[in-house]
């Protein structure tokens, strides 16, 4: 059972982000082609939080590479933290409070958020016959709770976020903000 770290507030940013909880179990779902090396950061990261090897599946018809830890305890604990068994979004999924709290967890679990559901985005278009592109990050959920936490979590890092009229993403298309991110 860690002490509250950064290295903790990654965690749960990826686990509220891509992360699941059962009962008996803890699972990160990532993309078995784009998301193969980051999972290998994942594993090394439940390792040395949880002093466990979490297993790690493939399935191959879905493209769905899981990091699997079967431990109660850790369950417990991932409660204990602020993250729920279930359905994370009926549950009012959010950053929790002591991560708020702290500007240095607040930067890891953002950072967790971005790694699992956000993407880097190419726009580009034409101007006086002139092709234009530039990058943009993208972060997206289906949680009103977590998009006002993360828009708020940017703004006080110094960013110029920008919710989508959907109210389910947030973008980085600040140049100066890209760069900085």
């Amino acid at each position: 059972k860690p002490q509250k770290s950064k290295l903790l507030a990654e965690f749960v940013g990826i686990m509220v982000g891509d992360g699941g909880i059962t009962p008996a179990q803890v699972t990160i779902s990532l993309n078995s082609k784009t998301d193969l090396d980051y999972s290998r950061f994942v594993v090394r990261l439940i390792q040395k939080l949880f002093g466990v090897k979490p297993n790690v599946n493939f399935h191959k018809k879905f493209l769905v590479l899981r990091v699997t830890v079967s431990r109660v305890e850790l369950v417990k604990f991932c409660k204990i933290i602020g993250l729920h068994i279930g359905n994370k979004l009926k549950q009012g999924l959010d950053i929790p409070m002591w991560i708020k709290k702290n500007e240095e967890f607040r930067k890891k679990c953002i950072r967790g958020l971005f790694d699992t559901d956000g993407c880097v985005a190419i726009h580009k278009y034409r101007a006086g016959g002139k092709l234009y592109t530039y990058k943009k990050y993208n972060f997206s959920s289906a949680s009103p709770a977590l998009i006002v936490s993360v828009f708020s979590i940017l703004k006080e890092l110094g960013f110029k976020p920008r919710i989508s009229k959907s109210g389910r993403n947030i973008w980085l298309d600040n140049q100066t903000d890209v760069r900085r991110y």
